[in-house]
């Protein structure tokens, strides 16, 4: 998206904050889909970042910990995958029977 753009949604985001109002009551005043106000919304943190030329936060930060569940038969075949990346490990046990999604899991993971 144009900075440009970036600009107006976040100045139309700030009005709304600083009006008080519900959203769907801002919304309908301003002339404004409540859809496209609460997407704008949900950007706000990101398009200012951006625009401030701060580089966006990584989903999962060094140290941290992502449980994992999956539920898996008692008696059902499993495939163990072990990680390690620098001083951080990860052991997980997936299901056979949901190996395409291990594929997925596996692919995100990497990048």
């Amino acid at each position: 998206m144009e900075r440009e753009r970036l600009e107006r949604c976040l100045a139309q985001v700030a009005a709304f904050r600083k009006s008080g109002l519900k959203a769907k009551a801002w919304a309908a005043v301003n002339g404004v889909e409540l859809k496209e106000l609460q997407s704008w919304c949900s950007h706000a943190g990101r398009w200012r970042a951006r625009l401030d030329g701060v580089a966006a936060a990584l989903p999962l930060q060094a140290g941290g910990f992502v449980g994992v569940r999956v539920p898996v038969a008692p008696t059902a075949a499993s495939i163990r995958v072990e990680l390690s990346l620098g001083a951080g490990r990860v052991d997980v046990h997936w299901p056979l029977s949901h190996a395409r999604e291990l594929a997925t899991w596996l692919r995100e993971f990497s990048r």
